[in-house]
């Protein structure tokens, strides 16, 4: 699941996040994820937007859930390729 990031001091993070395909299973809504016991949440083919810096590419970030102000799946843009990838992070802040 692509997810969008929106942290504490105002960094957007946009990457993948494991949650699982069964539908009764732990893990298998993003409300789980971010209510379990683990401190952090684990991102992959991660995007970092930071104000006034160039784009940051990563292929995995931890982020510490108590860093996160706002986090939701990202919207898929009619343009975005087969990758899942989307074209920017419309995120503002809070």
């Amino acid at each position: 699941m692509r997810v969008q990031i929106l942290t504490l001091n105002n960094v957007q993070i946009l990457g993948d996040m494991a949650v699982s395909a069964l539908p009764n299973s732990y893990r298998s809504r993003l409300s789980d994820m971010l209510n379990n016991s683990r401190n952090f949440i684990v991102l992959t083919d991660v995007e970092i937007h930071q104000p006034g810096q160039p784009l940051t590419q990563m292929s995995s970030l931890c982020i510490n859930k108590p860093a996160i102000a706002f986090l939701c799946e990202a919207e898929m843009s009619p343009t975005s390729s087969h990758t899942g990838k989307t074209d920017s992070v419309s995120a503002g802040a809070a």
